[in-house]
């Protein structure tokens, strides 16, 4: 199967005194380029602002049963009859089998406002031609159907168009950086990139951080459109309840891990995060940019490190200086800080896929508890407090490693490489669904 071949165990380096795992990969299988291109294509739409489940799972299923095979797909014709490849999957492959561009026009949705039987009759070319233009504009992060229509209306036709003074000063920051870099943002991430980037994350901060690579890496794929990585610090102990028992639960089941929807910036700029990674990495000419800063989640676009002949670092003159040409290659990452008793649930929404999530998070919301990164946790009913105060408090059950959350969850624990859809749809009811008669324990934090 695809994860078979794409996972290995995890091994340490060291820095100083300090050990921190990353990990190394195996031999690629028969269809291991096809198989990168539909995981780009997942990878793509998983972190689309307008993501679309249904194609998330299509992409998954398809890596799966394409995954399965022992012999490589030569013609779009081996796959028709493998079961969860659709249609849309198989126009992919043919295309990339051919070489060709990928043209999403048949398959593709209409433009927002446009019905699907005006979108299919229209014969005005120029609203084609516009429409083509929009949904190209829609590839760059940040910018969605409003925004791209708005660009096309003002005269943009390309993405090249956007480093136009007239069409850039349009764009928020965010969509700036997005359309600064885009060439680079969409080229994929292959592992030992992503290992690089760890390594040299690890030298460069205190030695108390434990760096360890999370998202699409920590699943197998051999590569990806961002790198995603979570640090945990022994200082850094405080863990959060969740805010309130009404709506809690089910606003939690799909929301981002680590997401802060109010910050204060004075909180931000003091935070360990910021001061004792971010700041120094960028002053070490690894930031290029900053997306969005936060206590303990910092997005931005990083520039990927090299080495000289010798082996060693270039020099952190070059760094910034290449940055401020913009030479090299540029990723984006996301920095994750967890609380130490909250490693295992911080691994576990930091590593998805995010069908994954939502189904762990449903199963302990069918068992009254609330699972999100900080830990799982069971509201304890108290009515001896004030008559204006909710009548219980969150009590902690689990959150240090991935098995003690998944036991209480009445799950055996699922290896990383596992945790997408198609696992979620073939499992047997045993690793799949809660066992019934499981109580988890309390534990007060």
């Amino acid at each position: 199967m695809l994860s078979r071949s794409l996972f290995r165990a995890t091994t340490f380096f060291s820095h100083g005194s300090c050990s921190r795992r990353v990990f190394s990969t195996r031999n690629p299988g028969p269809n291991h380029d096809l198989l990168q291109m539909l995981s780009q294509n997942l990878e793509r739409e998983n972190t689309c602002p307008n993501r679309n489940g249904y194609k998330v799972r299509a992409f998954a299923r398809a890596i799966e049963a394409i995954g399965t095979l022992e012999e490589p797909v030569r013609d779009v014709a081996q796959v028709k009859k493998l079961k969860g490849v659709g249609v849309g999957i198989r126009n992919r492959i043919d295309a990339f089998l051919s070489g060709k561009d990928y043209d999403p026009e048949a398959v593709i949705k209409p433009s927002e406002g446009v019905s699907k039987s005006k979108a299919r009759g229209s014969s005005d070319p120029e609203a084609k031609r516009k429409n083509m233009i929009a949904r190209s504009l829609q590839s760059v992060s940040a910018i969605g159907p409003r925004t791209a229509k708005v660009l096309v209306d003002a005269g943009c036709t390309s993405i090249g168009d956007l480093k136009k003074p007239k069409f850039f000063d349009m764009l928020s920051p965010s969509q700036q950086i997005g359309a600064r870099y885009h060439g680079h943002l969409e080229r994929p991430v292959e592992r030992s990139q992503a290992e690089l980037l760890a390594k040299f994350i690890s030298e460069n901060i205190s030695c108390k951080f434990d760096v360890e690579l999370v998202g699409s890496y920590r699943r197998g794929a051999q590569s990806f459109l961002g790198v995603d990585i979570m640090l945990t610090h022994p200082s850094h102990v405080h863990v959060p309840t969740p805010p309130s028992k009404n709506g809690s639960v089910a606003q939690g089941i799909s929301r981002t891990p680590f997401h802060m929807s109010s910050r204060k910036l004075r909180e931000v700029q003091d935070s360990l995060l910021l001061r004792d990674v971010v700041f120094p990495l960028e002053s070490r000419g690894l930031i290029a940019e900053t997306l969005s800063p936060g206590s303990k989640k910092w997005q931005g676009v990083i520039r990927l490190p090299e080495r000289t002949v010798d082996g060693t670092w270039e020099e952190r003159s070059q760094r910034i200086e290449h940055i401020r040409e913009q030479q090299g290659l540029y990723i984006r990452l996301d920095l994750n800080l967890a609380p130490v008793k909250s490693k295992g649930a911080a691994l576990l929404a930091l590593t998805g896929d995010k069908e994954f999530n939502i189904d762990i998070r449903t199963k302990a919301a069918r068992l009254g508890l609330f699972l999100d990164e900080f830990g799982l946790w069971r509201w304890t009913s108290d009515p001896s407090l004030p008559a204006d105060a909710e009548e219980g408090y969150w009590t902690f059950v689990e959150g240090e490693s991935e098995d003690a959350v998944l036991r209480e969850l009445g799950m055996n624990y699922v290896e990383p490489i596992k945790r997408n859809f198609a696992y979620l749809s073939n499992s047997d009811s045993d690793t799949s669904t809660v066992k019934k008669g499981g109580r988890p324990r309390k534990k007060v934090v």
